[in-house]
């Protein structure tokens, strides 16, 4: 793999020798049902209609009340799942205090002025994430028509187009509207939440600004989506946004390689686990491979959307071929920039990838 990776700027993919294997934490877990990860730390699991079917919220213990990170997405499910957690024993009938948000995404912050009203708290996030929120929530504007050119230009076929338009899922549907005044967490500073020192870790490349939080006592670590078991985050190109995610998250993942590894990650979705740097070297190994397998394929000029098979190994359905697209376009846009393809737009109006004459076979 060494050798196949020289292509492909080789200081990206440097690996750490001697780490212990990624270890899950056996704790049973189920819908809507809190569960202590330790004192005064809940894991709270709730209901999302993807095939990912869930994501996982946490609440700090704060004596009179709790703080939450993440909210779950603005469903019916969704509410009445709260409900449950609510009147759970565990939360001893105490309210929330404070709400902190991880990244803009749906399952994140949807509910989070939903129950900011309810509780009249306050709802805190990075800058980078607020800002993406203030426009994916403009109702003049209609974010998922607004991909249909760069969808077209990529390859994907008008009539296609026309019923991803669609299916895709409106964030304003998926997000209660959030409170006039969000507070702006810095990324500096420490932050004390449930009686413990959080270090605030910044990610990008998932979304612009995405906050992990590292206990520094160095025990947990909420971890959001950037770093998630068996699973890898969607890097995708989105109009407006960071046009070569995939270079950004690769270079974020670098401040994530020397935590603990009896740190204990408490993630968005899947189990929590141990080895937080062990799992890093596998997600760069695996956006390594699928460069190096879309490299390989570009022999001849591609369009995004037929690299899809390529890239994913399967047929995409529904609002999965809307971020398939995303993500092989963030993989095709990371090579160009790179100077191992070049791409161009032919007469009908679609961009081609190929590789360059130059470039060594991978």
């Amino acid at each position: 793999m060494e050798a196949l990776a020289s292509p492909i700027r080789p200081a990206l993919w440097r690996r750490r020798s001697g780490l212990p294997p990624v270890r899950p934490h056996e704790v049973h877990i189920e819908m809507a049902r809190p569960v202590a990860i330790a004192e005064g730390l809940l894991l709270v699991r709730l209901p999302l209609p993807f095939a990912l079917n869930h994501i996982n919220v946490y609440l700090l213990d704060e004596g009179d009340g709790w703080t939450l990170v993440d909210c779950g997405l603005d469903t019916p499910d969704s509410r009445q799942a709260w409900d449950t957690v609510l009147a759970a024993p565990l939360l001893g009938g105490r309210p929330l205090r404070r709400i902190v948000v991880t990244h803009h995404h749906p399952d994140h912050v949807g509910l989070a002025g939903w129950l900011a009203a309810r509780f009249n708290i306050p709802v805190s996030m990075t800058a980078g994430e607020r800002a993406v929120c203030g426009r994916y929530t403009d109702a003049r504007r209609d974010v998922v028509a607004e991909r249909t050119p760069l969808w077209f230009e990529h390859g994907l076929p008008r009539d296609m187009a026309v019923e991803l338009l669609e299916r895709m899922p409106r964030y304003a549907i998926q997000v209660h509207p959030l409170p006039a005044q969000v507070s702006l967490l810095s990324t500096t500073q420490p932050v004390v939440l449930g009686g413990r020192r959080w270090r605030p870790m910044v990610g990008r490349g998932h979304s612009p600004e995405h906050l992990s939080l590292l206990d520094e006592a160095g025990v947990f670590m909420i971890g959001g989506d950037q770093v998630l078991p068996k699973i890898t985050p969607n890097i995708a190109v989105w109009p407006g946004g960071d046009q070569n995610p995939l270079l950004s998250y690769l270079q974020s993942l670098e401040t994530f390689t020397g935590i603990d590894p009896q740190t204990l990650l408490l993630p968005s979705h899947k189990q929590p686990l141990y080895g937080v740097s062990s799992r890093v070297e596998e997600l760069r190994a695996h956006h390594e491979a699928r460069l190096l397998a879309v490299l390989a394929a570009c022999t001849t000029p591609m369009t995004c959307f037929e690299m899809l098979p390529v890239l994913f190994g399967r047929e995409l359905r529904n609002e999965e071929i809307g971020f398939g697209l995303g993500e092989a376009i963030a993989h095709l846009n990371f090579l160009e920039v790179e100077g191992l393809l070049s791409s161009a737009v032919d007469a009908a109006g679609r961009r081609r990838f190929a590789r360059n004459p130059d470039t060594p076979n991978p």
